[in-house]
């Protein structure tokens, strides 16, 4: 069957839109600040095979990959004889869906007169699953000690909710009531998903729909072939080192990167990435592939949303065991640690033949903060915070202040008054880190300063990383200033970049400094 443009157009945003309303209704229905604050999350709907059909803005990190996490799951399920009209299944395991513990996927499929026509998807951040650590800590050496693994299992039949594994869940939580809130705030997501998807497909028939899949799938593969076709044939290389794997802090994490480009096909080869370390920052493999997919999209084709279509041409290869090809029992805590990494490495390697196109390296990771305690009312409470910094500047343009790092699209810090009203802290700074960008004939963005004070006894676990590595200037430009903590009051320190667990006393301030974007070209 055909469609005509008009057609394939309208189902494509009627998808989007779908997405949306998906995401909508997740945001304002979580129960922790991590979803409906920060909206440390990601859906998508997708096809009979699992292929993108349409996704909402969220975490690019996410997005890149919630296709391979259903796919690896049907993969290892034998198929999908064990879906039922009704169900929802829920998974964390870091070797399927390729992130931490903390993320919980879910996905549903979509009936229409007795078989699958498609899947709803949506992953989000619950906070604490039961680590030894809250929130999992930042010294985990195997995947048992970030908390529980689930799945895949069956969270929700057509009979309603499994009160047992929520149970379970509930009870391997310190958010315990408000993880089961989030929860429920996915499946409801899940469920407006299948209800969407199901009204296109009353509106127009499902083999307009799947027509109009099919040309949307075409544009986007034609896409991506056309504009690897434009990249000189060659072999293009990087690397970079992270600074330590948070358990053996003098010894770095050298990354590598060889990209392949071949007529219309893009190879990059992780295979060179090192065995999986002791400390917490492996990923799976699904991960890995999301990141190069970011890097893909950020450098070549930032206009086009992705679908089943986009990147046919581009494989990733990574080795079993690795740092990028995590297998159980490799911690994965931090497992995008060396994912921002990744990216710069990617664009750079094109730095001498695409040099109008690409930019200098941006300020690093997440650049992450927990904060463990109990507030006035005596409740237990784990705040965590994303800062952003600088980015790199281009050709064309100084880079940006300011932005979350590259990977995480949507994702924001909690806003000053929600975190002042919810926990026993204060936010006594929030200002442009001034001159952290790096110079040249355009400078690198400015990071930012973030300071705390501690109005009640707090533990402190910190994250951050890509101070030997700090984001590099290309043609000329200088690199941008590294990150930095103080620590004052009860606690003098400003040597710490990763901290598990550190007791800070009532009145103990905490001040964060993000690093600098790099800057491009010699200054003049």
């Amino acid at each position: 069957m055909n469609t005509d443009v008009v057609t394939t157009e309208i189902v494509r945003n009627l998808f989007l839109s779908a997405a949306e309303d998906m995401h909508a209704t997740l945001v304002r229905s979580a129960f922790q600040p991590l979803l409906y604050e920060n909206e440390d999350a990601a859906v998508a709907i997708l096809d009979r095979n699992a292929d993108v059909l349409g996704q909402s803005s969220g975490l690019p990190l996410f997005l890149g990959n919630l296709d391979e996490a259903i796919k690896e799951t049907l993969r290892r399920r034998g198929g999908t004889g064990w879906l039922n009209e009704g169900d929802v299944v829920i998974l964390n395991d870091p070797y399927i869906q390729g992130t931490h513990v903390n993320d919980v996927t879910l996905f549903a499929p979509v009936h229409s007169q007795g078989e699958i026509i498609g899947y709803v998807a949506v992953r989000g951040d619950v906070t604490d699953v039961g680590g030894k650590d809250p929130g999992g800590g930042t010294e985990t050496t195997e995947v048992y000690q970030e908390g529980l693994l689930l799945g895949p299992v069956k969270i929700c039949t057509a009979h309603g909710p499994n009160q047992d594994i929520i149970d379970i869940i509930r009870r391997n939580s310190r958010s315990r009531e408000l993880i089961v809130g989030d929860i429920n705030a996915m499946i409801s997501s899940c469920r407006i998903g299948q209800r969407r998807m199901l009204e296109i497909v009353k509106r127009f028939s499902i083999g307009v729909i799947e027509a109009a899949r099919d040309e949307i799938f075409r544009q986007s593969e034609e896409s991506d072939r056309d504009t690897v076709s434009n990249i000189p044939d060659g072999v293009y290389t990087g690397s970079g080192c992270m600074d330590n794997d948070g358990i053996i802090l003098d010894a770095p994490v050298r990354i590598p990167i060889k990209i392949t480009v071949h007529g219309d096909t893009l190879t990059v080869d992780l295979t060179q990435s090192p065995d999986s370390t002791t400390g917490p920052i492996n990923c799976g493999r699904a991960q890995a592939v999301a990141a190069i997919r970011v890097a893909y999209k950020l450098l070549f084709a930032p206009e086009r949303s992705f679908d089943g279509g986009c990147f046919r041409n581009v494989e990733v290869l990574t080795r079993p065991g690795s740092v990028h090809h995590a297998e159980e029992p490799a911690a994965c805590g931090w497992y995008y640690t060396t994912l921002g990494l990744l990216v710069d490495l990617f664009i750079s390697a094109f730095a001498d033949v695409l040099p109008g196109r690409v930019t200098a390296a941006q300020f690093g990771d997440s650049m992450i903060t927990y904060f463990a305690g109990q507030d006035f009312r005596g409740t237990d409470y784990l705040c965590v915070e994303a800062h952003a910094g600088g980015w790199g500047a281009s050709s064309r343009s100084d880079g940006a202040d300011g932005l979350i790092n590259v990977l995480n699209g949507s994702f924001r810090n909690t806003p000053v008054e929600a975190l002042e009203s919810r926990y026993p802290i204060t936010v006594t700074q929030y200002a442009i880190r001034h001159d952290s960008g790096g110079a040249g004939m355009h400078r690198g963005g400015n990071g930012i300063v973030r300071s705390y004070r501690f109005d009640e006894p707090t533990q402190l676990f910190l994250w951050l990383d890509r101070s030997l590595t700090p984001a590099w200037g290309l043609n000329g430009g200088s690199p941008g200033e590294p990150p930095r903590v103080e620590i004052s009051g009860s606690v003098q320190r400003s040597d710490l970049l990763k901290v598990n667990g550190l007791h800070l006393s009532a009145g103990d301030e905490l001040k964060i400094l993000t690093g600098g974007g790099g800057g491009f070209g010699a200054p003049e």
